[in-house]
């Protein structure tokens, strides 16, 4: 069954808990939330006002503020571990109710299945390099996602190329088309002896293990370093 996770919850970045405690206040005003409840919206709103100040302080101050600071974090912190069996016992693992709050739960992404549906990779930029040379990457999709790249010389890649579920390329005999690969998992490549100023066309596939290809997405349309 999903519910709240404590370990995401006590592992959150510190740039994010004052966000995720500002959102739970303003889920408590929801219908899902009833009385009685781990804290009021007031106390909450206390620990999280105690909690911007003193990290204020701790940013510019010296090591005495520290310690306010460290205490503060691990109230907030505490509360919102308190909203965990709460909210369980109100969601009873239906994942619609979990989503109502901000806070993380213990579901996982089921990214084979995700990459086998469709989806592409978000975010693709690239960087110039040396001559005959540029560098691209893109948003990261999920852990243990890799990366497969195609790049096509002076023009997008030719309706005859195709990739198969099985991770084959394949080039028809005739094609003038020069077409690239990088094969290693890694998101961001450089792709290097190519023709200066000349442009291409990088196309990103998802993987997953040996035996997961995704989808070739639309192009970036890079040129290559002079």
């Amino acid at each position: 069954m999903i519910t709240i996770s404590v370990t995401k919850i006590r592992t959150i970045p510190l740039k994010s808990l004052a966000k995720m405690a500002s959102d739970l206040i303003a889920a408590m005003r929801g219908e899902i939330f009833t009385d009685p409840q781990p804290f009021t919206e007031a106390q909450l709103e206390a620990l999280l006002a105690t909690f911007m100040s003193t990290q204020s302080l701790a940013s510019s101050g010296g090591k005495l503020a520290r310690p306010p600071y460290i205490a503060a974090t691990n109230s907030l912190i505490n509360a919102l571990v308190m909203y965990a069996p709460y909210i369980d016992k109100i969601a009873k693992g239906d994942v619609i109710v979990l989503a109502l709050t901000p806070l993380p739960t213990t579901e996982k992404k089921d990214y084979i299945s995700l990459i086998l549906d469709g989806a592409l990779v978000e975010g693709m930029i690239s960087k110039k390099g040396m001559k005959g040379q540029f560098i691209v990457d893109c948003t990261t999709f999920g852990p243990k996602v890799g990366y497969f790249a195609i790049i096509s010389e002076g023009g997008v890649m030719p309706a005859g190329v195709t990739l198969s579920r099985t991770g084959q390329l394949k080039i028809p005999a005739g094609c003038t088309t020069n077409i690239f690969t990088s094969t290693t998992s890694f998101k961001r490549k450089k792709f290097s002896n190519l023709t200066p100023g000349v442009t291409y066309f990088v196309y990103y596939v998802l993987t997953y293990g040996a035996d997961t290809v995704g989808f070739v997405g639309t192009p970036l349309e890079v040129i290559c370093s002079n």
